[in-house]
């Protein structure tokens, strides 16, 4: 790309060089290093997204929650470059490495409890779950079925999942796992809201807690996060149930396993992932039940 079109339609001073960032695989994320500092410019899927990312983004970063999105000269927080959208948001500094030991959950369950109040009567242009349950389903059934007993008992739970009730309470992320998340000493902050759509909050917490805690963690320890998130969110006056955050924990877990499954067929290392993923689901129904 050439720097002097994005020096045309943003204010940040001479680029100095782009650099390909290692996080995302949907928004090809580049860091813009200039002589007014450093930012992250971003390539969005369509006008819908960079309109309701710039909706999430004016409100939380007022909030902390997330980093600003830089306006350009149009007036607007995206542009146009060579057929495509993209937006530019501010760097985060000193961020490190996700680790479960230092994070005060607590304080997490209140930041997302915050970011659900936030985004709760913000209007968005809503848009589909690229990962439905129904849709998974149809594009791997062939192949679950013809797979081995412990791969084809996913069908069984495929009709669970589609018997849990579905909600559009709120303005919910949509994909909030770490990989869309910066920490930093102080505080975590949220990133990328490509899937942001009307749904359940239990959604988002489901996510949350999946992906920051690991597979080799003890019963014990799941127990005290998940208390201590849902201590938090409670504080922050969020109202979070034990039998829907289970659900939303099944359900999110299944969509990870058919997803991969539509990406990479059936593979041994994937089996044994689906296995040990089957008993964290068991883990969980057993501490939220």
């Amino acid at each position: 790309m050439d720097y002097r079109i994005i020096e045309e339609f943003y204010d940040i001073g001479r680029i100095q060089r782009l650099v390909v960032m290692k996080q995302g695989t949907s928004s090809d994320a580049k860091c813009v290093e200039s002589s007014a500092g450093r930012f992250v410019l971003r390539k969005l899927r369509n006008e819908q997204q960079a309109v309701n990312e710039e909706r999430l983004h004016h409100v939380m970063s007022l909030q902390n929650i997330s980093p600003a999105l830089v306006i350009a000269r149009n007036g607007l927080s995206y542009v146009h470059l060579n057929d495509e959208i993209y937006n530019l948001q501010y760097y985060v500094e000193e961020t490190v490495p996700y680790d479960q030991a230092t994070i005060h959950f607590v304080e997490f369950g209140k930041m997302l409890a915050r970011f659900h109040h936030a985004a709760h009567k913000l209007e968005i242009v809503d848009q589909p779950d690229r990962f439905a349950l129904p849709l998974l389903w149809s594009q791997v059934c062939d192949e679950v079925r013809g797979s081995s007993s412990m791969i084809c008992s996913l069908e069984g739970q495929v009709q669970q999942c589609i018997e849990y009730a579905v909600r559009k309470e709120s303005v919910i992320h949509g994909d909030l796992g770490v990989w869309n998340m910066l920490f930093t000493k102080q505080k975590t902050l949220l990133i990328d809201f490509g899937e942001v759509r009307r749904g359940d909050p239990h959604v988002d917490v489901a996510a949350a807690l999946t992906s920051m805690i690991p597979a080799t963690a003890t019963e014990n320890e799941c127990f005290s996060i998940l208390e201590d998130v849902m201590k938090g969110y409670a504080q922050a006056e969020g109202l979070l149930t034990r039998d829907r955050l289970y659900e939303q924990i099944h359900l999110w877990m299944l969509r990870g396993w058919l997803a991969w499954i539509r990406e990479r067929g059936v593979t041994s290392p994937m089996v044994q992932y689906i296995e040990q993923g089957m008993q964290r689901v068991a883990v969980f129904k057993e501490i939220l039940l």
